[in-house]
């Protein structure tokens, strides 16, 4: 059965129109701007000639712009030092921003207006122009100083603006003719850069006159703090050289030589301690360093080899008892015993400079110990004397420094320190600036449009108003749709089978919604069922359980502990991390999900949407949304598939389940259709 040829069919019969359908046709503004065609035009060419008349007789208006450099470090003088130059905050900006100000200043002003003369121009003091005739004419005008007048009349007409991204100012003034804009640009230009010299040259002064009534009390300060140092040395009999005193010069000196004696003892006494280790062991004291680094020993035992050797050879060739053997054997003994001796005396000498380093280390100890007590004497003495020199000190830097600046504030009067100068002259601008033309001009045309088109359509809408009658109008009753006439008996595994064949022949990324009539177990695994039908045909294939109470599907796959529908409803997950692939087959499903949700509101409705965009990736979506009545309406799925399909059995089918076919159809605009399923337990395969 078709239930949309049902609906059409009692639609006709009951001769009741489709008015579904109410929106803005475009064709019928149209028609009515055609109508009405007069007041559009009407309208815009009377904004057109205000405009133009406006454009004849307005009082023309020239700018022109002079360009002055303002370059916020200061410029280096000979007296200057370069690392004390002021620094200035936000890289100059505000430095620039103020002279902004200056420009416009009553100062810079009124110079301009005393060099051109302005008291004199009857467009800047008051006299001319048709407000000032108006007032004149009806006797309101005020009597005002030309001066003042002019002041603020060319304030008005004057504009200092910065370029962007950069020092340079554009000093704009507008003025009745061309030339005279020109000359005054260039007039405020040149004002401002004497306005600005002239305050250096009075800041200088008025610093050099301040720091030099003070510098006779500074110079005394001086004179006084060093005398006072002078005398207290004298006193304390406390004589130096170089900041430093002599007594500590010269602790210094015997500490560094103690120090070295102590080093020089140290040494001496672990020789000496090295030749009694050798005495007592009843070694022979021939390794001594030195005994070896000694010439006089080289010679001994270089004596003793020789002997050594011809006692050697004499005795190869007489008999021991041979005088010559032995005048060579003594001779061996003779350069033995020199050398014993020479081991002993280099031995005494080592000890005798042990001897030494301690007496000088002593006699060094006691004169240390002396200038000590003596330094610690002084140390008492020196203490207020360090504070007298601290201020002498601090008032000796202190008087050169205002001198310094004293002599550098006199000599810059006559400098002109100021880093602006003027780097383009204002010229005479060869078009005005006011009135703007074109601009007015389209201005005019596209108001008088809109303001026509209203005019028309707010006309078209008086002339179509009905006339209302006194008596209440009573609404018409519209009886609900008819039941559809029942189709031709039909097999449910048909059904089920001619709606496989419709999916499958359904364009990518098709959507169907399945809500269940009844909760008879046969219909809970249509979803899955479908969705192996399409994948034996070829299809990828995604299944939403959508149905958050009972989740057959995620219940049936043991799925209930994966990310699904929930948390794309809360925003916590997308769809590429909810749909889950079933085993290896081109199904993925999408089970209902874990986390808790609010209730429903306009967020989840558009992430439900967003999600559903991103399922038409797959072939096909198949959306399970459970029993009807219990499945939630509010998040908008029926308005968001592609088709619903109402699923019911022979037993549990009733014309009640036509009619919610039949509103879905009328009022919502959804396509819908009821299909029926064998209701036997192994229709469906899981």
């Amino acid at each position: 059965m078709s239930v949309q040829r049902a609906e059409s069919n009692d639609t006709a019969a009951r001769g009741v129109p489709d008015n579904i359908t109410d929106g803005f046709d475009f064709r019928d503004m149209i028609g009515i701007l055609l109508r009405r065609k007069g007041w559009v035009v009407g309208v815009t060419a009377a904004f057109c000639t205000l405009a133009a008349s406006y454009i004849l007789t307005a009082r023309p208006s020239y700018t022109a712009t002079s360009q002055v450099y303002v370059d916020p470090r200061d410029r280096q003088t000979p007296k200057d030092d370069v690392a004390m130059q002021n620094s200035v905050p936000g890289d100059g900006m505000l430095l620039v921003e103020s002279q902004l100000k200056i420009i416009t200043s009553g100062e810079v002003l009124s110079r301009v207006v005393s060099e051109t003369d302005l008291t004199r121009d009857p467009e800047f003091n008051g006299t001319g122009g048709l407000g000032a005739n108006i007032k004149a004419l009806f006797g309101i005008a005020r009597s005002e100083d030309p001066a003042l007048a002019a002041i603020r009349n060319l304030r008005q007409k004057t504009t200092a603006k910065r370029n962007d991204r950069s020092f340079v100012i554009d000093i704009s003034v507008s003025a009745d003719t061309a030339a005279r804009a020109a000359k005054l640009a260039n007039a405020v230009a040149n004002a401002y850069l004497e306005e600005q010299a002239n305050a250096n040259a009075g800041f200088n002064r008025r610093v050099s006159e301040a720091i030099t009534t003070q510098l006779e009390r500074m110079r005394n300060a001086v004179s006084q703090s060093e005398q006072a140092v002078t005398a207290y040395k004298a006193a304390n009999n406390l004589v130096g050289a170089r900041n430093r005193l002599v007594t500590e010069q010269e602790l210094d000196e015997a500490n560094t030589q103690l120090t070295n004696a102590r080093a020089r003892l140290t040494d001496a006494q672990a020789r000496v301690k090295l030749i009694e280790q050798i005495e007592a062991g009843g070694a022979s004291l021939d390794a001594l360093p030195e005994a070896v680094q000694s010439q006089t020993m080289a010679q001994l035992r270089a004596q003793a080899a020789n002997a050594s050797r011809e006692e050697a050879q004499l005795a190869q060739i007489n008999g021991p008892s041979h005088p010559l053997l032995q005048a060579a054997r003594a001779q061996v003994r003779d350069a033995q015993a020199a050398i014993k001796s020479e081991v002993r005396l280099i031995a005494q000498a080592v000890r005798n400079a042990a001897a030494s380093e301690r007496t000088n280390v002593q006699n060094l100890q006691a004169r240390f110990d002396t200038l000590k007590t003596l330094s610690q004497t002084n140390e008492k003495a020196i203490v207020p004397l360090r504070e007298l020199e601290r201020k002498a000190d601090s008032d000796r830097a202190i008087y050169e420094n205002f001198l310094a600046k004293a002599k550098t504030a006199s000599e810059q009067q006559v400098i002109d320190t100021t880093n602006a100068r003027l780097i383009s002259r204002a010229s005479p601008p060869d078009r005005k600036s006011w009135p703007p033309s074109m601009i007015i001009m389209a201005a005019a045309l596209f108001g008088g449009l809109f303001l026509g088109i209203v005019a028309a359509l707010a006309r078209e809408s008086l002339a179509a108003r009905p006339v209302t009658s006194p008596e209440p109008e009573t609404p018409p009753q519209i009886s609900p749709p008819a039941p559809a006439p029942s189709p031709a008996p039909t097999r449910p595994q048909a059904q089920l089978a001619r709606v496989t064949a419709e999916l499958a022949a359904a364009p990518k990324g098709h959507s169907v919604l399945l809500v269940r009539a009844s909760a008879d177990p046969s219909l809970g695994l249509v979803a899955l069922e479908l969705a192996r039908a399409l994948e034996e045909a070829g299809q990828n294939t995604l299944i939403i359980d959508a149905d958050l109470r009972g989740h057959r599907v995620t219940s049936r796959l043991r799925f209930d502990g994966r990310t699904g529908l929930r948390e794309l409803l809360a925003h916590v997950a997308s769809m590429r991390d909810a749909a889950h692939r079933l085993g290896k087959t081109n199904i993925h499903i999408v089970p209902t999900g874990t986390v808790s949700l609010r209730a429903p509101d306009q967020q989840m409705r558009e992430a439900l949407s967003s999600a559903l965009r991103d399922a038409r990736q797959f072939d096909r979506v198949i959306i399970d949304g459970g029993e009807l009545g219990t499945t939630s309406s509010e998040y908008g799925l029926y308005a968001m598939v592609d088709e619903v399909i109402l699923l019911e059995t022979g037993r549990d089918a009733h014309a009640d389940d036509v009619q919610v076919v039949a509103d879905l159809l009328q009022h919502r605009r959804i396509k819908a259709r009821t299909v029926l399923v064998d209701p036997a337990p192994d229709a469906v395969a899981a």
